[in-house]
C-alpha cells in the first residue's frame, strides 16, 4: 500500500538544451520548436515572435586559429626534432660536419634518391657511386648537400600556409649557402693533382640536378658544357664502366635541354656534343643486333638517337652543309652515315631490337619500376614514330598521332599519381612529349586535354615543370582564340614563348 505522506519532489523532464531558438523563447526560458519565420509556440501563446540570431561568425575564426596554432605546434615539434636529428649509422657528424648538413644529407640519403632513381635512366648511378662518393669526397658530400637542401624546400613549397613556406625558405637558404660552398670545394679539387675524373663528373650530375630544381637553364647548359668537354678531354676507357651509368644521363639531360631552349642553345655545348658523339663506336646498321636486355638498356640506346637527332638539329655536317641536304638524304655518303649516326636509320635499327625485347617482357612478372620504363619507352616510341613522318621539323603532327601520344601519357599519370607532393626527376619523359602535341598540333580540343594532363602530372623533370608549362601553354590557347597572336608567331622554345607571352596584354 502506498504512503500518501510521503512527500514527492519533483523534477523537470531531462531534455537536451536548445541554444538556437528564437529570442522570444529564449527569453521566457521555454523550449522553441524553431519553426520558420515564427515558431508554434509563440503563435499558441499569440506572443510575437521576435525570429531567430544570426549565426555566430566568431566560431570559424576561433576553429581556424585553433587549426593554425596546431600546425604551428607540429611544425615545431619537426623543427625540434630537426636540431635533434638522430644520425643514421652510414652518417657520422666526423664525415657530414654541422647539423644542417646532416639534416640536408639525411634528406638526400632517404627522399631525393629514390626520386632521382626512378628516372628512365641512371637508376643504379646514385645508389653505386654518388652515395659511395660522398663518404669520402668532399666535394661531392658539399653537393649533394646543397642539392638535398634544394629538394626538400621544392617538396615544401607545394604546401600552402606560411608557416611551411618559411621553412622551405630557410632550406632554400641553406641549400645555397651549401651550393656556394660545394663550388669553392670543387674549384679547389680541380686545382689538386689527383683529381678524380668520377668525383668531377658526379659533382657535375649534381650541380645540374641542383640548377634543374631552381629553374636555371643557364647554369645546367653551363655544366653541361663542362662535363662534355671533360669526356672528350679524357680517355673514355678509364671510365668505361662509370659511363654505362652517367653518360646516357649527361645525353638525355642535353636532349632535355635543347628542345627547352631551342635555338636559344649553346653553341659551345653543341660543339662539345658533336665531338663526343663522333668519338663513338661505330654501329653496324645492317646487323639486327640483340634484343635489349633490359627496358633501362633500351633507355640507355634510345638517348643515342635523341643525341644524334640534336647533333642533326644544331650542328653542321663537314659534308653535307654544302649540298643542302641532311645526313643521308639523296643517297649523300659521309662520315656521320658510314658511323650510323643518322638518327632516322639509328631509330629503326634500336626500333627492332625494342621489338624483339617487348615478345619477351611480360608486364605481370615486372616490378614497378620496370613496368614504369616500359611504359616511358611505349611514349616515346610512339612519339619518335610520329616526328619521323615528318618531312620537315617545323611541320605540325598528324592529330591522330597527337592523341595516341596523349593516351600512353595519361595512362602513365595514372600509374604513377600518389600522395607524396610533387615529384622531381631530373631526366624529362612526360612533360616534354605532352608539350610537344601542344606546339605541334592546332586542335584546341587537343591542346586542352594536353593542359589538363600537365596540371595532373604534378612533376618537375629537370628544367622542366609540369605547372609551370601548364600555366604558359594555357596563356598560348587564350592568346590565340583571342587572335592576340597567330600559329606562325608561336616559338617552339620555352624562354621566347614565355617572353612573347609577356608582351601581350592578356
Amino acid at each position: 500500500m502506498a504512503d500518501f505522506g510521503e512527500k514527492v519532489k519533483w523534477k523537470r523532464a531531462r531534455a537536451p538544451k536548445v541554444r538556437s531558438g528564437c529570442r522570444t523563447c529564449k527569453i521566457r526560458h521555454l523550449k522553441c520548436d524553431e519553426r520558420k519565420p515564427t515558431c508554434f509556440r509563440c503563435e499558441k501563446d499569440k506572443r510575437t515572435c521576435d525570429g531567430y540570431l544570426a549565426p555566430s561568425e566568431s566560431k570559424p575564426k576561433t576553429k581556424s586559429l585553433a587549426l593554425h596554432r596546431k600546425q604551428y605546434d607540429l611544425i615545431s615539434r619537426r623543427l625540434a626534432t630537426a636540431s635533434k636529428l638522430l644520425v643514421p649509422a652510414a652518417l657520422s657528424p666526423e664525415t657530414f660536419g654541422s647539423t644542417i648538413e646532416l639534416d640536408l644529407c639525411h634528406h638526400f640519403r632517404t627522399c631525393t634518391v629514390s626520386e632521382l632513381a626512378s628516372s628512365l635512366n641512371a637508376m643504379s648511378f646514385w645508389h653505386a657511386y654518388a652515395l659511395p662518393l660522398s663518404q669520402t669526397s668532399k666535394p661531392v658530400k658539399a653537393a649533394i648537400g646543397a642539392l638535398g637542401g634544394a629538394h626538400k624546400a621544392f617538396k615544401l613549397q607545394t604546401q600552402t600556409d606560411s608557416l611551411t613556406q618559411s621553412l622551405a625558405q630557410s632550406y632554400e637558404i641553406a641549400s645555397i649557402q651549401q651550393y656556394n660552398n660545394a663550388i669553392r670545394v670543387m674549384q679547389e679539387y680541380m686545382n689538386s693533382p689527383d683529381k678524380d675524373f668520377q668525383v668531377i663528373l658526379t659533382c657535375c650530375l649534381i650541380f645540374i640536378c641542383t640548377e634543374s630544381l631552381y629553374g636555371r637553364y643557364t647554369n645546367v647548359s653551363r655544366h653541361l658544357e663542362a662535363a662534355f668537354s671533360l669526356l672528350n678531354a679524357c680517355d673514355r676507357w678509364d671510365l668505361a664502366k662509370f659511363m654505362e651509368n652517367i653518360g646516357p644521363s649527361l645525353c638525355g639531360l642535353a636532349s632535355d635541354l635543347f628542345f627547352y631552349v631551342g635555338d636559344n642553345h649553346s653553341s659551345k655545348l653543341v660543339s662539345e656534343i658533336t665531338e663526343w658523339a663522333d668519338k663513338q663506336d661505330p654501329i653496324d646498321l645492317e646487323e639486327p643486333g640483340e634484343p635489349f636486355t633490359s627496358a633501362q638498356a633500351a633507355a640507355a640506346a634510345l638517348t643515342r638517337v635523341e643525341t644524334l637527332c640534336d647533333v642533326e638539329l644544331y650542328a653542321d655536317c663537314p659534308d653535307c652543309s654544302n649540298d643542302g641536304v641532311q645526313c643521308g638524304d639523296g643517297g649523300v655518303v659521309c662520315k656521320r652515315r658510314d658511323k650510323g649516326l643518322v638518327s632516322e636509320a639509328f631509330y629503326h635499327h634500336w626500333s627492332a631490337r625494342y621489338h624483339a625485347f617487348k615478345k619477351t617482357f611480360d608486364p605481370s612478372k615486372a616490378s614497378e619500376s620496370e613496368l614504369f620504363r616500359f611504359k616511358v619507352l611505349e611514349l616515346e616510341e610512339t612519339t619518335w614514330q610520329a616526328t619521323f613522318k615528318l618531312n620537315h621539323i617545323d611541320e605540325d603532327l598528324e592529330t591522330a598521332d597527337c592523341i595516341e601520344i596523349l593516351k600512353k601519357a595519361g595512362e602513365i599519370i595514372k600509374m604513377t599519381q600518389s600522395d607524396k607532393g610533387q615529384i622531381f626527376t631530373f631526366q624529362a619523359n612526360l612533360v616534354p612529349p605532352i608539350s610537344y602535341v601542344i606546339i605541334s598540333c592546332q586542335d584546341t580540343s587537343v591542346q586542352w586535354e594536353a593542359v589538363r594532363l600537365l596540371r595532373c602530372l604534378g612533376r618537375r623533370e629537370g628544367v622542366w615543370d609540369s605547372r609551370k608549362m601548364a600555366d604558359i601553354y594555357t596563356n598560348m590557347i587564350n592568346a590565340k582564340t583571342n587572335k592576340l597572336l597567330t600559329w606562325e608567331d608561336i616559338p617552339a622554345d620555352v624562354p621566347q614563348l614565355t617572353e612573347l607571352l609577356g608582351s601581350l596584354k592578356m
